[in-house]
């Protein structure tokens, strides 16, 4: 559902930018930043009964982990501006109140800035709720040092087709996961495949600590188990992957979308909106 996206202007109150919530994944990688693209209408989702409204599409991986770090580096500041309060409250004696209370307007103006900052590229406000919903994975495989001198050397190697990553390591594209679901979908097959694996180490660590036949039968026939669920879970990532699942997979942010959580007085504009469409349509 599409809707005019109503106007937005920041909140700038001291107690609500110390305390609000950020519901955001953490992959933040040093990139340098870049506009993101901001969409022409509001896209409206419902989560577990809660309407949220599309405020930013965050295109590219780089924009992705500017977002992070800009996102990061503002909670930190709250964080900052948080303890000096604390310290505000718990000083005795007037001077050191009023030292920390010129301590806290400094830091509060520095995170009002930056809150004004992150809204002017982002859309987003301190005093909100959100939730980032990735939208493309970029999905890589690591390379130990060999690996990537012998694709190097091969003759249809291309350059673009490996990343660097963090510690000097390089990563190798595998392909892409495009869509909300998608992403869901493959992270879920990845975190299933990790589970049943650990299950099925606990078990082969705990099988030579038995001495009762009776007990080690058990073992053995739930390692067998535990086997058949991971090559299950393995088979499945691979049947819509496309390619086998490996230890050595790491994935990117890629796309994302930014969502607000709205407020009681944003949805029932909503609800109006919806409720005007609705006549209008009648009326055709």
């Amino acid at each position: 559902m599409l809707i005019p996206p109503p106007p937005h202007k920041p909140v700038m109150r001291t107690a609500a930018l110390l305390s609000a919530l950020l519901i955001l994944p953490l992959h933040a990688q040093e990139t340098k930043p870049a506009d993101p693209a901001k969409p022409s209408s509001i896209e409206i989702i419902e989560v577990q009964g809660k309407r949220l409204a599309l405020v930013r599409l965050i295109p590219s991986a780089a924009d992705f982990q500017a977002f992070q770090r800009d996102v990061e580096q503002i909670g930190n500041e709250r964080k900052d501006a948080a303890l000096t309060k604390q310290l505000l409250d718990a000083a005795l004696t007037t001077p050191e109140k009023e030292a920390r209370q010129r301590q806290l307007d400094a830091k509060m103006q520095k995170l009002v800035a930056s809150n004004t900052s992150m809204n002017k590229a982002y859309g987003f406000d301190l005093t909100r709720q959100y939730v980032v919903v990735p939208t493309k994975l970029g999905v890589y495989q690591l390379l130990t040092d060999d690996e990537y001198v012998k694709l190097a050397a091969s003759a249809d190697f291309k350059k673009e087709s490996v990343i660097d990553a963090d510690g000097g390591k390089k990563l190798q594209a595998k392909g892409s996961v495009t869509g909300a679901v998608e992403v869901e979908t493959f992270q879920l097959q990845v975190r299933v495949i990790a589970e049943t694996k650990q299950r099925l180490q606990q078990l082969l660590d705990l099988q030579p600590k038995l001495t009762k036949a009776e007990d080690k039968k058990k073992v053995e026939e739930a390692i067998q188990r535990g086997q058949k669920d991971v090559n299950e879970a393995e088979a499945a990532f691979a049947a819509a992957q496309k390619y086998p699942f490996n230890e050595k997979l790491a994935t990117q942010i890629a796309e994302a979308k930014l969502y607000v959580l709205l407020s009681d007085e944003e949805n029932k504009q909503v609800d109006k909106a919806v409720s005007e469409q609705k006549d209008k349509e009648a009326k055709k």
